[in-house]
């Protein structure tokens, strides 16, 4: 999944939880911010992993979008990390069950969106600048839902 659609996800989930008066919008921000950083493990191991450009946003974009020159993905995204962040999450909600909501909404939905495989025969692919971007037809189809469902939660 692209970084939109991790964000637009946890996001619009809370910001439902706003309209019912159950959450804050910062706590939506944080939900949908904590979607996209979950990939930061991407920037790790390129730094790890790559000969060149270690230190290279683009070169770790690209690497991750269209070359797969090596994993990208560390513990944090299979079942290790899943259990390690829900025994942090479980200690934190003792402290703050609304901080601990907004966490997990942006850590799970980002490894089942991961995991839902929204790749699919029909991908659209394009050079932005330097970034190659790749999207599937399913992905720009939830995303473009996300967005619509989002326009109509801010005109209620």
């Amino acid at each position: 999944m692209d970084p939109q659609t991790h964000f637009l996800f946890p996001f619009t989930l809370s910001v439902i939880l706003v309209k019912l008066n159950l959450f804050s919008w910062k706590l939506a921000l944080l939900a949908g911010i904590v979607g996209v950083i979950v990939d930061l493990d991407h920037y790790v191991e390129q730094i790890a992993h790559a000969k060149t450009n270690r230190f290279s946003l683009t070169a770790t974009w690209n690497n991750a979008v269209r070359f797969h020159r090596f994993n990208q993905r560390s513990f944090i995204h299979d079942g290790i990390g899943a259990i390690i962040v829900t025994l942090v999450l479980l200690v934190l909600a003792f402290f703050s069950g609304q901080i601990t909501l907004a966490l997990g909404f942006g850590y799970y939905s980002h490894l089942l969106l991961d995991y839902a495989r929204l790749k699919h025969e029909k991908e659209f692919c394009w050079k932005l600048g330097v970034f190659y971007m790749k999207e599937s037809e399913l992905e720009f189809i939830l995303d473009a839902l996300l967005i619509v469902v989002l326009l109509i939660l801010f005109l209620i």
